[in-house]
């Protein structure tokens, strides 16, 4: 397992590529009084947990690395995606996930394509 300054220091390298806002790619190791996920790196896997006021209600593990960063890089550049529909609608009436989703791809492709690929298979309308 990696450690934790290997991690963020690809989180950020990552988020270069699509100008993800570098403090929202920071990685917490403790549980935060507002939810923010936070990772805990055992000796054999990686804890990705999101946690509120003492309450765990996700975790996800993982022994690959690469999947780590997609779950630490995907709602950075979700957000950046909503971010870019809000700027770019068209008509009010239309779905807006016609513009997020494939933009969300867009980012993703940039960093990794793999994860663009598993992006699109997960999403609808794209």
């Amino acid at each position: 397992m990696e450690d934790i300054s290997v991690i963020q220091n690809e989180a950020f390298r990552l988020g270069l590529k699509v100008n993800a806002p570098r403090n929202d790619l920071i990685i917490l190791t403790k549980p935060s009084d507002y939810g923010k996920p936070y990772l805990h790196i055992s000796q054999d896997r990686y804890d990705y947990i999101y946690s509120e006021r003492g309450y765990e209600f996700s975790r996800k593990s993982t022994k690959d690395l690469d999947e780590l960063l997609y779950w630490i890089i995907y709602p950075v550049v979700h957000q950046m995606a909503v971010e870019y529909e809000l700027i770019h609608r068209v008509d009010e009436s239309e779905d807006c996930r016609k513009i997020i989703f494939p933009k969300l791809i867009e980012y993703l492709g940039k960093m990794n394509p793999l994860w663009a690929e598993k992006a699109r298979k997960e999403l609808p309308l794209v």
